[in-house]
């Protein structure tokens, strides 16, 4: 009897043992970890709060100050980073502790950077000024303060003589603000500015300046003998040269040409004799007209001439086939990766296309074949709803050929329609004819093979690829064949999304796929009446889209 009692003394002893020797708040910690891990941050951090406000320990501290950033609290966080960074190892603390207050020093710098600053700085000095920001009166407003980004911050400032100003403004991350103060002078506030005003003209004395500026009015006096110098060209101008010129020879040369010439009666008998004989006797007309044509003969213009030129853009509109050629590619920004999870990073995919065009009236119908090399180098990322133990690091190498058509409108933007404005549209399709998507399990960078207390959460950005199963040893939670992912080494490339391996979910990688832009704006420039260049841009389904390109009329 005694033997089954005191067997179960001890089995009561081992059961209770270690609730006898949890602390308060580690059930609160554990919850909280988890929820963080999970990316619950508002289930995680009331109970990480209650657990720090039981007892202290760094790691349940660093994923709290995680939440608070996710969350935009980047202050709280930081606060909190530079806190656990600022400690040492203590009695009781574990494997993890130690790692969180490694963690903690890296996520205080990389957090401070994103913390922005306002910095006050007054136009001039106001006297008696008074800057409160939020409610609180700043002793020094040159020096940088730091604020939660995306929090509407009110800022107000008063001075003697002065109007007050309150202005509120809000700041994004990253940013370093420099708010001017300048301050609007009181009405009846403007008497004290005048009295320092009116003690400086006397005693500057302006006045006798304009009188000393007097001798300067001697300078023109002074300046009068230099007069003279016309009265020397007019002692010149009385020669007699003029008088020499009109009694000389004009009268005497006028005089003879008169009686001599008796021009006016030969013009007369020339003019009929110039038109009887044109029939009878050219050979004598041909002497007098010659030289009556050079007068008569008047140089006559060539409009004409110019008349074609400004319809030679009237030829350009009845070019109605293109063959062209030029650059396409794509761009993806993180946002987009963001909308089904968590990583991903900004991408561009570049390519080109050849097009044959055909105008229809003010349209364009292009159809066009195109490449592009959807290329990604090693980035981290995570489906929305998983764990972070679920982090895969995603790469591809995948190239495809792209078949479309679409309808341009050309709006011209002048005369000659060497410019126009193009707004359009297009459909087509998409193949992956070459490349994987190759997807491997991934783990925290900075965990210790073989301490699995250090394989905690953290920069996604700084995960590595899992060797395979628990491989480093300690990653059984991010290293493992437990899920779908189990597969998911180096070297696994995933399948087409017409196919469903057995036992798996169907696969990622498109094959063929469909492929829309709308709208597509651009521009058209014609310096040539055969050459055309293009530069448009759109939103597609692979990303937004960017394209130069030149034309040739066929």
């Amino acid at each position: 009897m005694r033997l089954p009692i005191a067997s179960l003394v001890g089995v009561l002893a081992v059961l209770f043992a270690h609730a006898a020797l949890a602390a308060p708040g580690d059930k609160e910690a554990n919850q909280g970890i988890n929820a963080a891990r999970g990316g619950f941050c508002k289930r995680a951090i009331p109970l990480l709060e209650s657990a720090e406000g039981q007892r202290h320990r760094p790691s349940s501290a660093v994923p709290l100050a995680d939440c608070y950033a996710k969350q935009g609290e980047l202050l709280k966080a930081s606060e909190i980073y530079h806190t656990v960074a600022s400690e040492k190892k203590e009695p009781g603390y574990t494997g993890r502790d130690v790692v969180a207050i490694t963690l903690a020093k890296k996520k205080a710098a990389q957090l401070d950077a994103r913390i922005p600053t306002l910095v006050v700085v007054p136009v001039e000095p106001y006297a008696g000024l008074v800057v409160e920001i939020d409610g609180e009166a700043i002793s020094d407003p040159s020096t940088p303060r730091r604020f939660d980004p995306g929090k509407p911050i009110s800022v107000v400032a008063r001075a003697e003589g002065y109007e007050e100003l309150s202005q509120k403004i809000t700041l994004k991350e990253k940013q370093r603000r420099e708010l001017k103060l300048r301050l609007k002078s009181k009405p009846g506030a403007a008497k004290p500015a005048e009295k320092p005003v009116a003690a400086k003209p006397p005693e500057k004395k302006p006045p006798e300046k304009p009188a000393a500026a007097k001798p300067p009015e001697k300078k023109p006096v002074a300046t009068k003998p230099p007069a003279k110098k016309p009265q020397k060209p007019v002692a010149k101008r009385p020669p007699e040269k003029k008088p020499q010129k009109p009694v000389a020879t004009k009268p005497p040369e006028k005089k003879p040409q008169k009686p001599v010439a008796t021009k006016p009666p030969e013009k007369k008998p020339t003019k009929p004799v110039a038109k009887e004989p044109a029939e009878d006797e050219p050979r004598v007309a041909a002497g007098p007209d010659a030289k009556g044509k050079p007068p008569v003969e008047m140089p006559e213009p060539t409009p004409p001439d110019e008349l074609p030129e400004p319809t030679s853009p009237a030829a350009r509109k009845q070019r109605n086939v293109w063959l062209g050629a030029g650059f396409r590619g794509f761009f993806v920004p993180q946002v987009m990766f963001e909308l089904f999870g968590e990583g991903g990073r900004h991408a561009f995919f570049p390519g080109g296309d050849v097009s044959l065009s055909t105008r229809l009236g003010r349209f364009d119908l292009v159809f066009s074949v195109a490449y592009a090399r959807f290329r990604l180098q090693e980035t981290p990322f995570l489906p929305n709803g998983h764990p972070d133990t679920d982090y895969e690091i995603i790469e591809s190498d995948l190239q495809a050929l792209q078949a479309d058509a679409r309808l341009v409108w050309n709006i011209p933007l002048d005369r000659d329609e060497r410019f126009a404005f193009r707004v359009g549209a297009g459909l087509g399709v998409g193949w992956m004819f070459m490349g994987e998507l190759y997807r491997t399990q991934a783990y925290p960078g900075d965990a210790v093979a073989g301490d699995q207390s250090t394989f905690v959460p953290g920069d996604p950005y700084r995960y590595k690829k899992c060797r395979g199963p628990n491989n480093p040893e300690g990653s059984f939670r991010y290293c493992n064949q437990l899920d779908y992912d189990a597969d998911h080494y180096p070297g696994y490339a995933e399948p087409s999304w017409f196919t469903r391996p057995k036992g798996k979910p169907q696969g990622l990688k498109p094959v063929v796929y469909p492929w829309v832009v709308f709208p597509e704006l651009g521009l058209s420039f014609r310096p040539w009446d055969r050459v055309a260049f293009d530069l448009r841009v759109g939103a597609s389904v692979t990303g937004p889209l960017g394209a130069l390109g030149v034309r040739f009329a066929l």
